[in-house]
């Protein structure tokens, strides 16, 4: 019998400047973090944490890898706000017929590639 996968729990960063990408996600996610310490910061979005933490020797600050996808209403609004946050495009938004789906891939100022879909 094999194991039963079941929701995204987290999605986890790594920044060189916990506070700033902090207050960055803060606004984008409109949010208070649930654990705010000095090396490790994380969010309770939509029933999955989204942590950020300080690279190490096991975990390197890198870009690209996994991506997780959040789930919004619009790309377009969200593209806007992460844009006016400093943040830009990484790739994208790109319609993917098969899912009905446009996806986004964004980099947040700090380096971290983070993906959201929304319906077409």
């Amino acid at each position: 019998m094999g194991i039963k996968i079941k929701e995204v729990s987290t999605i986890r960063i790594f920044s060189n400047d916990i506070r700033k990408s902090r207050d960055w996600y803060k606004t984008l996610f409109n949010q208070d973090p649930i654990v705010d310490l000095e090396f490790f910061v994380s969010f309770k979005v939509c029933g999955a944490c989204f942590d950020i933490t300080v690279p190490d020797a096991e975990n390197p600050f890198s870009q690209g890898g996994s991506v997780g996808y959040w789930l919004v209403d619009n790309i377009d609004t969200l593209l806007k706000q992460v844009e006016d946050l400093g943040g830009k495009i990484y790739r994208g938004p790109l319609r993917v017929p098969e899912t009905q789906r446009t996806i986004l891939q964004i980099q947040d100022p700090f380096g971290n590639i983070v993906g959201f879909e929304a319906p077409f």
